[in-house]
């Protein structure tokens, strides 16, 4: 019996130890684990950088490998306005990313969007990006007296709007009482830059004041213009003729303000593609920015140029990120020491639109 008793109380102590080590391994963080939040933390600190263009901290984040391939060039006009994460994976000990990036020229009506292909590798203790490939997805151009549009590498372009889909007079949002339709500017296209799905694409016209616009493009009617237009050469071949026009792709123009003195310096729109954000200047005030819902073009409740003294300081865009915005305020040279406590970086809540510093 005392044999029996003490061979129970040996099992039982064996099968408490072994209990006791498992659940302790199992508690143990694996040191040599990927952590691909981490590596998230790694791809958005690395477009952060980039969309500010200080590519010497970007280049920081690169295995050796990938910074041995990197070349210095010149600064191009094409500018990443915007970027959204759309896609993660883990694989082993690395982690793939999809980015959808938006690019905006800063001296021609001109916008790419463009989809980055970023893996991250655990390298040592660090985390760092082994590898960048990109796959452009749309394209938008001025061409003539419209913007055309092209799809991934096609050779083919579609014209999504010319000056027949502008309406001729609006009325700017600053006209609370709507008195005053004004003309609206169409001597030259000014800054247009994609959705992050290639559906919208964000528009301006100036001339003194800028007009501001969002096309919603349906590429399906690039099929049906082909067919209408082979219709039109046929019934012209016959002796009729008729003289085709090109459908546009696009099909819809939410028009969206019309910025009276101000030239439009860039658009992008927020990762949900609910809002879009306008910066600007303005005649004897300088950069300023202003933030429209999308779907109606109204103008969220919040007036850079009346809550900021902007005859003090100048307002610029810096990022978008979940259901937020990231905005800086900079001083002019007359900023009183009272005032000190505005300038710096601020962040935006779009769902109760209000700000915080940061």
């Amino acid at each position: 019996m005392k044999k029996i008793l003490c061979c129970l109380l040996v099992l039982f102590y064996v099968l408490s130890f072994t209990a006791c080590v498992k659940k302790e391994e199992e508690e143990k963080p694996k040191v040599n684990a990927f952590e691909i939040k981490t590596a998230t933390n790694v791809v958005n600190n690395y477009m952060d950088f980039i969309m500010r263009e200080d590519y010497e901290s970007g280049k920081k984040l690169y295995t050796k490998e990938l910074l041995g391939k990197s070349l210095d060039f010149q600064l191009s006009e094409m500018k990443i306005k915007g970027y959204k994460v759309t896609e993660s994976n883990e694989v082993g000990r690395s982690g793939v990313f999809k980015v959808r990036i938006t690019r905006t020229s800063m001296d021609s009506s001109s916008s790419c969007l463009d989809e980055y292909s970023i893996k991250v590798v655990k390298d040592g203790a660090e985390y760092r990006i082994s590898e960048i490939t990109n796959a452009p997805q749309k394209e938008a151009f001025v061409e003539g007296i419209g913007i055309r549009f092209r799809d991934k590498k096609n050779v083919k372009t579609n014209l999504i709007i010319d000056e027949a889909g502008f309406p001729k007079y609006m009325y700017s949002r600053d006209d609370g009482a709507q008195l005053y339709k004004l003309m609206v500017p169409l001597k030259e296209f000014g800054a247009i830059n994609f959705s992050y799905e290639g559906e919208k694409l964000a528009i301006s016209t100036y001339k003194t004041n800028s007009f501001i616009g969002v096309v919603n493009i349906d590429e399906s009617l690039a099929v049906q213009g082909d067919a209408a237009k082979s219709g039109a050469q046929a019934s012209e071949g016959g002796g009729s003729g008729a003289v085709a026009k090109e459908k546009p792709i696009g099909k819809e123009l939410i028009p969206i303000d019309l910025l009276l003195n101000c030239k439009v310096e860039f658009m992008t729109f927020s990762l949900d593609e609910k809002f879009l954000l306008v910066q600007y200047t303005k005649k004897n005030i300088g950069k300023c920015i202003r933030v429209y819902q999308v779907d109606n073009g109204d103008m969220i409740p919040i007036n850079f140029e009346k809550d900021y003294p902007i005859e003090k300081v100048q307002i610029v865009f810096s990022s978008f990120g979940e259901g937020t915005m990231i905005y800086e305020v900079i001083p002019k040279t007359n900023v009183s020491n009272s005032e000190t406590d505005i300038i710096g970086k601020w962040k935006l809540d779009l769902k109760d639109f209000t700000v915080d510093k940061l």
